[in-house]
């Protein structure tokens, strides 16, 4: 068996675990981060990226929409996850600016209608990766 060695570990892209329920959100943000060099896992519900988290998968950064469909919404889920990874980097966007305090207090806000330039740029600055 052949192991990678440790510098070419330490370049592996960023991963970001992408909540979002509306498909063409989701599509065209996530192709906007694959093109930027990121890695994308998504999720459509917040249940579901609760389920890949709890299965011990581990993103170098959340950012998920407020209101999904299921059991729990993208606030619920920024709290579990801030209660289990203090460190990880967390953007909560949503369409409703009334949720942006709460927001605040768990990681960085971000209103919707996304510019897909501005969250791309965001994501590097947060990663500390140069843009590709």
């Amino acid at each position: 068996m052949e192991f990678a060695p440790m510098e070419e570990l330490d370049r592996r892209p960023t991963r970001i675990l992408l909540v979002e329920d509306e498909f063409f959100v989701r599509v065209d943000i996530a192709a906007a981060f694959r093109g930027s060099g990121f890695h994308v896992v998504e999720a459509v519900t917040a249940d579901e990226a609760w389920a890949f988290l709890e299965a011990g998968e581990l993103p170098d950064l959340l950012l998920t929409d407020v209101r999904t469909p299921g059991d729990l919404n993208g606030l619920t889920l920024a709290e579990r996850v801030r209660s289990r990874l203090p460190n990880l980097p967390i953007i909560i966007a949503s369409a409703d600016i009334t949720n942006e305090k709460e927001a605040t207090r768990i990681g960085k806000f971000v209103s919707k209608p996304y510019d897909i330039q501005c969250i791309v740029q965001l994501l590097a600055n947060i990663a500390g990766e140069p843009l590709k």
